[in-house]
This record gives C-alpha cells, sequence and structure tokens, in this order.
C-alpha cells in the first residue's frame, strides 16, 4: 500500500511546485511564449474544470474533500492485481489534492500552461488528473479482461 501514497506525494508536489515556480517566473516576465506550443500564461479559476461555474470554487473545494476520500477507500480496496488502477487513482488523487489546496486556502486555483493543442489553461494538477483517469480506466478494462481470461481457464 506504500506505493499508491508515494505517487500521491509525487503527483502533488508535481504541482505544487510548477505552481509556485510559475507564480515567481509570471511575477517577473508575465505571460511568455516559450514554443509555438506552449504559452506561460496566468490565470485564476474560481469555479471548476474548464472554468465553468465561477465563484464556486470554495464549494467545489470541500466537496472534492469527500470525493477524494472516496477515491482512497476505493483504491485501498482493489486488488493487488489491479496495480495499473491503483496507481492511476494515486496520481488521481494526487492531482485532485493538489487543487484542493488552492480552492480551500485561497479560493481559487492557479491555471498557467496555455497550449493550441487543447482549449483553455489548465496545470500540472490538471495533467495528473487526466493522465490518473486514463491510467485507472485503462487498468479496469485491461486488467478486467485478465481477470476473466483466468477464470475461463479454470
Amino acid at each position: 500500500m506504500i506505493l499508491p501514497l508515494v505517487f500521491i506525494f509525487l503527483a502533488f508536489m508535481a504541482d505544487r511546485l510548477t505552481k509556485l515556480w510559475a507564480a515567481q517566473f509570471l511575477a517577473a516576465n508575465g505571460t511568455t511564449q516559450v514554443h509555438a506550443l506552449l504559452t506561460i500564461r496566468e490565470m485564476y479559476n474560481r469555479g471548476i474544470a474548464l472554468g465553468l461555474f465561477q465563484g464556486i470554487g470554495p464549494i467545489v473545494g470541500w466537496l472534492t474533500v469527500f470525493v477524494v476520500l472516496g477515491m482512497a477507500v476505493y483504491m485501498a480496496r482493489l486488488p493487488r492485481e489491479q496495480w495499473l488502477a491503483r496507481l492511476g487513482l494515486a496520481i488521481l488523487i494526487g492531482g485532485a489534492l493538489g487543487n484542493l489546496v488552492d480552492r480551500v486556502f485561497v479560493g481559487q486555483v492557479l491555471d498557467f500552461i496555455e497550449t493550441p493543442l487543447r482549449p483553455g489553461i489548465f496545470n500540472v494538477a490538471d495533467v495528473m488528473i487526466y493522465l490518473g483517469l486514463g491510467l485507472m480506466l485503462a487498468g479496469s478494462f485491461w486488467q478486467k479482461e485478465k481477470r476473466e481470461d483466468v477464470m475461463r481457464d479454470t
């Protein structure tokens, strides 16, 4: 059970450290186009994903506490064989915790990554949430098929 905790911590710290860096960088340099595919731009999100429902960030933050606790319980109950789903949940939880800290303690989330490859501005926590969700779903489908193959062979 220690490995998922390590990934939660790593995803959380990746978000916190990049937000700290971005805040300092943007204060000193302002909006900066690093490459045609990457711009560092300051934007604060007081709502939920993709900037929807502006102003309800603190409410969403407190609701996120319960969702994260539920995901953590679910992750702990997953069989060891579902390691990919557990890994995905750990990364997702770490990302959610990164944005949760901002929502609860600041009332808004710093978004700073802009790319023409996707609409909107986002942060590393958002990347972790999507990566974790993808890994969790892949693990659920892939490892489910493995379990069904084993059950058919017996």
